[in-house]
């Protein structure tokens, strides 16, 4: 099976398997995303992470985000895939992260680059078309 990057199947699909995380106290963060040149064009969705899971994963624009994630698809997919850390990205300007950056870049980052958010990123890679 495979799903179209940034698809309402796609979503799902990270909504079941991120909410399968183990807990980690204190991840808790609204993030929105902004991916321009995606496959249906310009794409925003919203992820809610509790507790270091998956709570909730919504195509649109959540009314209060802790975060704002703007990425090209091209260079969101390097990232899906591995090949471009968000720490890399952002210090390149490829990636831009408003709101409460410190959080989610510095804060969060042994969550954010942990074994358990690698496999999940790992595995949405390996579904999408």
């Amino acid at each position: 099976m495979s799903e179209e990057f940034l698809s309402e199947g796609w979503l799902a699909e990270l909504a079941e398997r991120g909410a399968s995380l183990p807990a980690v106290d204190g991840v808790d963060m609204v993030v929105q995303h902004e991916i321009a040149g995606a496959p249906a064009g310009k794409v925003r969705f919203w992820l809610v992470w509790r507790d270091g899971r998956l709570h909730q994963a919504e195509l649109g624009k959540h009314r209060d985000p802790d975060v704002l994630i703007q990425a090209k698809a091209a260079d969101a997919m390097r990232m899906l895939r591995g090949e471009l850390s968000a720490d890399v990205g952002f210090m390149q300007g490829r990636l831009k992260v408003d709101g409460d950056y410190r959080k989610f870049m510095l804060d969060l980052r042994d969550w954010r680059t942990s074994e358990e958010q690698q496999a999940l990123w790992s595995a949405m890679a390996d579904l999408t078309a």
